[in-house]
């Protein structure tokens, strides 16, 4: 079997259920999967097997494959682990990050205020993501980018489960304003009460739209 097809379903399906165009109990049927890529059931089949390896889709008895829920105390360990990778990447950040990354930052947040005015909740997610992206871009460590690449798929499902509740778009878009102020001003202190704080609201939102949706 070629593995670049195997590594490409892989890719395509993982994007699909952290973008939540496949849901929480979403049935994952091999033959629907291959037809939509164009490829066969051999290259899917494997796909299916390392995200159920990566806790992403889990194999039910007479079902099949089905996209996993969280359950509550995962999402609390993750919201706990992220918290304490991003303190320390707070004083990283605020000591090197570079002027033409935090114009990109401030074109991000232009970005996600003209999707909140369009109501583009999906345009809203990415660019919530990309904006902790460049974030941790900035702390210009390989060591921390080595740690948050492990979560960073889990990261990036609990901000677009969150960011879909009612309120959740405009509140983050007013805490990542906040964090870039504390950025631009060299507040090691404020940029951690604003992650803090960030991280609260975003776990409160999650929790809230788990209960709802799935």
């Amino acid at each position: 079997m070629n593995n670049s097809l195997r590594y490409k379903a892989h890719q395509l399906i993982k994007d699909r259920i952290i973008s939540l165009e496949l849901k929480p109990g979403d049935e994952l049927r091999e033959g629907n999967l291959a037809k939509g890529m164009g490829m066969g059931r051999t290259p899917v089949r494997e796909a299916l097997l390392m995200l159920e390896q990566e806790k992403l889709v889990e194999c039910r008895a007479n079902v099949g494959y089905v996209v996993r829920k969280l359950t509550r105390k995962e999402a609390e360990d993750y919201y706990a682990l992220r918290e304490a990778l991003e303190e320390f990447a707070a004083p990283l950040i605020i000591e090197r990050i570079t002027p033409e990354l935090v114009k990109e930052l401030e074109k991000i947040l232009q970005k996600s205020e003209e999707c909140l005015k369009r109501g583009d909740i999906k345009g809203i997610a990415a660019n919530n993501t990309e904006f902790h992206s460049i974030l941790y871009k900035a702390t210009d460590s390989e060591a921390f980018m080595e740690l948050i690449l492990l979560v960073i798929d889990k990261i990036r499902w609990l901000l677009a489960i969150a960011v879909t509740y009612q309120k959740g778009p405009a509140e983050a878009l007013a805490d990542h304003r906040r964090m870039l102020r504390a950025i631009q001003n060299r507040s090691l202190s404020e940029l951690k009460k604003e992650i803090r704080l960030h991280l609260q609201h975003a776990r409160e939102k999650y929790f809230l739209m788990s209960e709802m949706l799935f």
